[in-house]
């Protein structure tokens, strides 16, 4: 177990990427070297209302990252995860992050910054697409959850680190760019020093028409994993039977013609949407420029600094709690949560906006904002901060797995470019309080989308999460037995049967009904020990039947 912790929290490492950028993004902006760089002298520059044209810099400087996640995650991460590995994903895109964020540190042209912004962004893409994906496939089920959500919490710390380092005037702008490059670097030189996905062997060895090559390392990664050779031999045997017929790669089409998969896509790619619009990256990106709007009374980056820091203790109780009170509770106690006090932030600043009071009441109200927008962002860690990063990861077949979780990173990534880029806007025209009560009417949403439309998946095994979507049972796998057998051993001792429930099989009962003998309806089984119940008639005759 201590094996599959380590692997995890160094692949999350991918996490602090994102996270620094998110992070020092929020506080370069507010240092006097940038602002000089890319506005000028002109007073207008530091003053709450910027000129138009650094206010569409700024927009574009914050979004095209996300727009470069987007690219990479929909276009550039699948095509190398399908065929190279879930590591060499994150390889190359701990190498792109590279190439982006040495020139973004350096560059003083507005043109150029921007492209470096792009390019750094699609890194981060590539990385934040492989990244849960990998960490489904070596977590064990009952960890799934906790393993998953620390990409969020390396993300958090990320922000952390960024948040502080910016508090000190010796970090310039040039130096708070150049902070991806230590997460990047520590990527690129460790992680093939760790196993593949053993599903991912399973699959690409398949394909290539040499299985046993991919059986072999897929336990040769259990047992990295697992540490133990029996529970290694178990895993692998549930998963080659749980991959039967998922090794061919299903077709762009499969997303949207078959219901059950069509079912998740929409979930998946609706969960990350409305993480977006929680409005919380608005708080992260542009956070010290909104609380010295709200008339925060402290320095605006320390500001920034105490709401990072909420970000991370609670995003601890996160990983805690999630594969206790399941994801869908999660997501309901986190919206419900953070639509009050976002709600609340708004009143506060409003209050400032409209009245005409003394500098200490005015000074209260400041404090009302910052009180407000901090359990604001410990409800949105507790729900929607890790699980929009880990519910998808569980729910797709591998057959459409990366195809689909492009599709849900890629909206990820564009939303946070709509997000990212509309802000600035939003403070212009809206202010600091109409901004915060947006976001509370998406929030309201968020809670009837989650409570209406995604199933719990907590604790389910990834072999049986289909059945929570409503996915019908393949008729592959065919095993006929003679029609005159009552019963039949098929070799699996009762304990056995207990340890591996998916391959128990003590006896089948043969009699059947009209429908079950045309076809049109499934069959029961009858079976000693563990029961593996559902059977359907594959040929017209009693007695031939297709155990799933």
């Amino acid at each position: 177990m201590s094996s599959v912790l380590f692997v995890s929290c160094f692949a999350a490492i991918g996490g602090i990427m994102f996270g620094l950028d998110q992070g020092n993004w929020s506080g370069a902006i507010q240092k006097d070297g940038f602002i000089e760089t890319f506005c000028g002298t002109n007073p207008q520059c530091t003053a709450e209302k910027l000129p138009d044209a650094y206010v569409q810099f700024l927009s574009l400087g914050s979004s095209l990252v996300q727009l470069g996640a987007a690219v990479g995650a929909l276009f550039v991460g699948p095509q190398i995860a399908a065929k190279a590995g879930r590591r060499e994903t994150m390889f190359g895109g701990s190498v792109v992050t590279i190439v982006g964020v040495i020139p973004m540190a350096l560059i003083t042209l507005k043109p150029i910054f921007l492209l470096t912004r792009f390019v750094a962004g699609m890194g981060i893409g590539m990385v934040t697409y492989a990244l849960p994906m990998f960490l489904s496939e070596v977590s064990p089920p009952e960890m799934r959850g906790m393993l998953g959500a620390s990409m969020q919490l390396t993300m958090v710390f990320g922000m952390l680190m960024a948040s502080l380092l910016n508090c000190f005037d010796v970090v310039t702008y040039s130096i708070s760019f150049l902070l991806p490059l230590v997460p990047s670097t520590v990527m690129v030189l460790g992680i093939f020093f760790f196993p593949p996905s053993p599903r991912f062997m399973l699959v690409k060895w398949q394909l290539r028409g040499e299985p046993q090559i991919g059986v072999d390392k897929a336990r040769a990664s259990l047992q990295w994993l697992r540490g133990s050779e029996e529970a290694a031999e178990l895993e692998l045997a549930s998963l080659r039977e749980a991959m039967r017929g998922d090794t061919d790669e299903g077709p762009w089409s499969k997303l949207w013609k078959d219901r059950s998969i069509r079912r998740r896509v929409i979930i998946a790619n609706m969960l990350q949407l409305l993480q977006q619009f929680t409005g919380v990256n608005a708080i992260f990106s542009y956070g010290p420029k909104i609380f010295l709007d709200a008339g925060v009374p402290i320095n605006s980056l320390v500001a920034s600094l105490i709401v990072n820091i909420t970000n991370l203790v609670f995003t601890f109780v996160m990983m805690v709690v999630i594969d206790q009170w399941g994801r869908r509770a999660l997501l309901l106690i986190g919206a419900m949560g953070m639509a009050v006090f976002i709600s609340g932030a708004g009143v506060f600043s409003l209050l400032i906006t409209v009245l005409d009071v003394d500098a200490g009441t005015q000074a209260v109200f400041g404090w009302g904002v910052l009180v407000c927008v901090c359990f604001y962002i410990a409800f949105f860690a507790i729900g929607w901060g890790g699980v929009p990063w880990v519910y998808p990861s569980e729910i797709f077949p591998m057959d459409v797995k990366e195809k689909a979780l492009s599709t849900s990173t890629f909206t990820q990534w564009a939303a946070n470019f709509v997000i990212a880029y509309i802000v600035p806007q939003q403070e212009n025209i809206l202010k600091t309080y109409g901004t915060f009560f947006f976001y509370a009417v998406c929030l309201v949403f968020c809670v009837l989308y989650t409570s209406v439309c995604v199933p719990e998946t907590k604790g389910v095994n990834l072999d049986d999460i289909g059945k929570l979507f409503g996915e019908e049972v393949s008729s592959q796998h065919v095993q006929l037995f003679n029609s005159g057998m009552r019963s039949a051993a098929c070799g699996l001792t009762s304990k056995h049967a207990s340890s591996m429930p998916n391959f128990a099989l003590m006896g089948a009962h043969t009699e059947m009904d009209e429908p079950t003998r045309r076809g049109t309806a499934p069959a029961r089984a009858w079976m000693g020990g563990n029961v593996r119940p559902t059977a359907r008639l594959s040929m017209s005759r009693v007695g031939s039947v297709a155990l799933i």
